[in-house]
């Protein structure tokens, strides 16, 4: 519900854009974009990041529609006479945007940090999720980290020995 919100928010906001794109110069147009378009992408993206990955597609597409209406000169929305729509790659890169998909890893990873280095900072409700048994991850303690908690806790799978070699790359890396 708050996924498809979201995209009629960024619609509305996209028609907006291409009427102001031949008459603003590209650094208001990415101003713009980045207050339309990336600050409802930014908002509570822990809470709907992790949804189905159908629902994250349709705010790519969405976002990509809303980098093609800042982009200078015209740019196919659709397959247009055989030809596919033009590529929003490259606008990504040159102007240093976060795709949605980054949006979500770089908010979990910062939210993950803040939870380890500064638990004070943690708000009760979020502390109460995590158990005190949640594995934790000591690189400098290869014994206690979080491959050697889960083996001990789940045991190891026949089929796959990945936690085996990342122990072994943990001691080697200690040991160098």
């Amino acid at each position: 519900q708050h996924i498809s919100a979201m995209k009629m928010k960024m619609a509305r906001y996209i028609g907006v854009m291409y009427k102001l794109k031949k008459y603003l110069p590209l650094e208001a147009r990415l101003q713009i974009y980045h207050s339309f378009v990336q600050s409802h992408l930014n908002y509570c993206s822990l809470v709907w990041g992790f949804a189905a990955k159908s629902h994250i597609e349709t705010l790519f597409v969405k976002q990509k529609m809303g980098l093609r209406a800042i982009l200078p000169g015209f740019v196919n929305y659709w397959y247009k006479d055989g030809t596919p729509p033009a590529s929003t790659k490259s606008g990504f890169y040159v102007h240093k945007i976060l795709t949605v998909h980054s949006i979500i890893v770089k908010n979990a990873l910062v939210f993950i940090h803040k939870l380890k280095n500064f638990p004070s900072l943690v708000p009760p409700s979020i502390k109460k999720t995590i158990p005190n048994s949640a594995p934790i991850f000591n690189v400098a303690d290869p014994d206690s980290s979080l491959t050697t908690l889960w083996s001990d806790e789940y045991g190891k799978h026949p089929y796959n020995n990945s936690v085996d070699i990342l122990q072994r790359s943990t001691i080697s890396n200690k040991q160098i």
